[in-house]
């Protein structure tokens, strides 16, 4: 028996290629802002794959989602951890 939903490594591959011409219509610059962001969702590959969404954009949408959640909330304890050590003040 076959799979009925591809990898998630193709299916990754099939997705942005379906976004080429959004792509094409960017800047120079955010078209490269562009790449990274769907670039994160290789980040969480296995994640993604564990996931089995009959949405392709699904698996990615959450990984670039919990990476930004992420990275925010790394953001948002420094600066706490910064105002209790008097910075800025």
């Amino acid at each position: 028996m076959g799979r009925t939903i591809p990898s998630f490594r193709i299916a990754e591959a099939q997705e942005m290629a379906e976004w080429k011409a959004f792509r094409t219509a960017l800047s120079k610059h955010d078209k490269a802002v562009f790449d990274d962001m769907l670039g994160i969702a290789r980040l969480y590959l296995s994640a993604s794959s564990e996931a089995t969404r009959p949405s392709r954009f699904e698996g990615m949408g959450m990984a670039i989602i919990f990476h930004h959640y992420r990275m925010l909330a790394r953001s948002l304890l420094r600066v706490s951890e910064l105002r209790q050590e008097g910075v800025g003040k």
